[in-house]
């Protein structure tokens, strides 16, 4: 954690990282290793381009998964795929490609929060659950400062609510 910090203390300029965790995929099949996603999962893919859409993101880094390269593919930037176990490597790869910048981080229940950590944020909410698909995070980077996180909804709300705007 201290190279992060160091890395980013070097820096003067803000970068944004936005987190998600993939959209609703396809349980149908209990045994099925990769899965797409529902219907409703390939809407919330669409609601997150929108969200975005005016956030000029300009790489997005996705696990090797269906459903979060499908969750990804319509924000409108580079793609490229990180080893969730690898957060240092993702976070020198952001650090290195994209300082100053917006990027896009999609991920699973068992990995955004811990993604939020390794940055050097703190977690906004205590879990994810396997039914919490609508949340976005939001972690500034500054130069000598600790990272800020937010977070809201975007989509259709997850317990069946509107969605929360930024």
């Amino acid at each position: 954690m201290l190279s992060l910090y160091l890395c980013i203390t070097a820096s003067a300029q803000k970068t944004t990282v936005w987190i998600v965790r993939h959209a609703e995929k396809d349980t149908a099949f209990v045994n099925r290793q990769d899965p797409d996603l529902t219907a409703t999962g390939q809407q919330r893919a669409l609601d997150l381009a929108a969200y975005l859409q005016n956030e000029a993101i300009v790489k997005v880094y996705s696990t090797d998964t269906k459903r979060t390269i499908l969750t990804a593919k319509h924000v409108k930037a580079p793609l490229e795929i990180y080893n969730p176990k690898n957060l240092l490597g993702l976070l020198d790869l952001i650090l290195q490609n994209a300082n100053g910048k917006s990027v896009l981080i999609v991920g699973h229940s068992n990995t955004v929060l811990e993604t939020i950590e390794a940055l050097g944020g703190k977690r906004p909410v205590t879990l994810l659950t396997d039914d919490d698909y609508d949340y976005i995070f939001k972690i500034e980077l500054e130069a000598s400062k600790p990272a800020v996180v937010s977070f809201f909804h975007f989509g259709q709300y997850h317990r069946g609510g509107t969605a929360t705007m930024k």
